[in-house]
């Protein structure tokens, strides 16, 4: 597979055999890291093209296939095992990967990671803390933004959608409104993306994947009638609303959200 490293008895290599092989090659300490970490954490979807990898000190040979990549290396508590690999924690990940990728790619990979509940901001921190002088850490600190809460636990964002539309309510200036709340009304419970309690207002994001089949649009009507029933206002933004006129859904929101007092 590489010079001094050999599959034996496979017949067909798998991914984490390709990754065990990149180590193996790279030698003792070798991590993998950056967009391969991030794409083993399931941060996402694709995978690079060469397989990133942090050494402890660089041998000087390229190795077909692989990426080693100049960086501080990773502490102990920077480093975990997964599916016997040794990889960059999810928070040294989101570090490295602030130097590489543009903000919209970073934002994204943080919502990622707080949806697969892999994202501790206090850990964040410390790895920045501890990268100091290291590009992209203005940018980690603003996407970061979103998930800094009162209680240190990160929204319960469950869906990309919800991800991308949490950071454009709070740039609006509107109070941290709840996320995937549990209402009980009438005997029944309903989980609704965002509510903000005091204003009544619950805004629910309709993804493509959930909410175009005609039972999910039969349930959602059913839902909206109980809420409005109990006196919550529903705002509902799809996807293609969220790409094609965000700037006029999100301030229909905010002006629901933060009604402003008639003279």
């Amino acid at each position: 597979m590489h010079r001094g490293v050999y599959a034996v008895g496979h017949r067909s290599a798998s991914r984490v055999t390709h990754l065990r092989a990149a180590l193996l090659a790279c030698g003792e300490g070798a991590v993998i890291s950056h967009g391969t970490a991030a794409a083993l954490y399931r941060f996402w979807d694709d995978w690079p093209r060469l397989i990133d990898v942090t050494v402890p000190v660089e041998a000087g040979r390229k190795i077909d296939g692989i990426r080693c990549r100049r960086c501080r290396y990773p502490a102990q508590e920077e480093i975990e095992a997964r599916h016997g690999l040794a990889v960059t924690t999810p928070a040294r990940t989101l570090v490295d990967l602030a130097g590489i990728v543009r903000l919209d790619t970073l934002r994204k990979t943080v919502g990622r990671a707080a949806i697969r509940k892999r994202l501790d901001v206090q850990a964040v921190d410390l790895a920045i803390h501890n990268a100091k002088g290291r590009r992209g850490l203005k940018r980690l600190e603003l996407a970061l933004v979103p998930y800094r809460t009162k209680d240190g636990k990160p929204p319960d964002v469950r869906s990309d959608f919800e991800t991308l539309v949490l950071p454009e309510l709070l740039e609006l200036g509107l109070t941290r409104p709840q996320v995937n709340a549990w209402l009980h009304i009438d005997g029944e419970r309903f989980l609704v993306d965002f509510l903000w309690e005091a204003a009544s207002v619950i805004v629910e994001t309709d993804g493509r994947e959930t909410h175009e089949t005609p039972t999910a649009f039969q349930g959602d009507r059913r839902r909206d009638q109980f809420l409005a029933a109990a006196g919550y206002r529903v705002l509902r933004v799809t996807w293609s609303q969220i790409h094609g006129e965000r700037a006029a859904v999100l301030d229909r929101v905010r002006r629901a959200v933060s009604p402003r007092r008639r003279r």
